[in-house]
C-alpha cells in the first residue's frame, strides 16, 4: 500500500503478524488473574489480591499498546486514502478539518507525522496549511477523450475529468 499512496510510511502500512497471538495469550492470562484477584480479596488474602493487581496491568499493557498501534494505522489509512485524491498543493487547517471530517484534524495529523505513520506533509502554523508533497512521477497527466482537456491526477487515485466528470479512457 505504500507504493500507491505516498503519505503512508511503512510503518503505517506494516501490521506485526505476532500482534493477535500475543492479545490473544495476553487477554486469556489477564481474564484468569482478574478471575483469581477477586477470589484473593474475597477470602481476605490482601497481599496476594495486591500481586494480582500488578500482574493483572503487566498482561494489559501489551493489549492496549497492540489495540493503539492498529487504531493509529487505522487512522492513517483513513488521513492517506482522504487526501490521495486531493490535486491541490496545499491545504488550509479550515479545509483540513472538513475534508477529514474532524474538529482535532490538525492535532491528529501531527501526532501521525510525529510518531512516523504519515509522510510527505509538512504543516506551517505561521501560515495555517498544510502543505501536500508528493514524489516524483506521482501524478499522471491525461487529456480527457470527452471533452478534449488536461488533467492532471495522482497516480492510484481516481482518474477522472475535473472539467466534465468523465472517468478516464471513456
Amino acid at each position: 500500500m505504500n507504493s500507491t499512496n505516498p503519505y503512508l510510511t511503512a510503518k503505517a502500512s506494516a501490521r506485526k503478524k505476532t500482534d493477535s497471538p500475543v492479545a490473544l495469550v495476553c487477554a486469556i492470562f489477564a481474564a484468569a488473574t482478574a478471575s483469581s484477584t477477586v477470589k484473593m480479596f474475597s477470602q481476605g488474602k490482601t497481599l496476594a489480591g495486591v500481586m494480582g493487581i500488578l500482574i493483572f496491568a503487566a498482561l494489559a499493557t501489551p493489549i492496549f499498546r497492540i489495540l493503539r498501534r492498529a487504531y493509529r494505522r487505522a487512522c492513517a489509512h483513513r488521513i492517506a486514502g482522504v487526501l490521495l485524491p486531493l490535486t491541490e498543493e496545499s491545504l488550509t487547517f479550515e479545509r483540513l478539518g472538513t475534508v477529514l471530517s474532524s474538529g482535532n484534524a490538525l492535532e491528529q495529523l501531527q501526532s501521525l507525522i510525529g510518531k512516523g505513520y504519515l509522510q510527505n506533509l509538512r504543516i506551517d502554523l505561521e501560515n495555517r496549511t498544510v502543505g501536500l508533497y508528493i514524489p516524483e512521477g506521482a501524478l499522471v497527466q491525461w487529456v480527457c477523450a470527452s471533452c478534449g482537456a488536461k488533467n492532471r491526477a495522482r497516480r492510484g487515485g481516481p482518474m477522472r475529468c475535473k472539467y466534465c466528470d468523465q472517468p478516464r479512457g471513456q
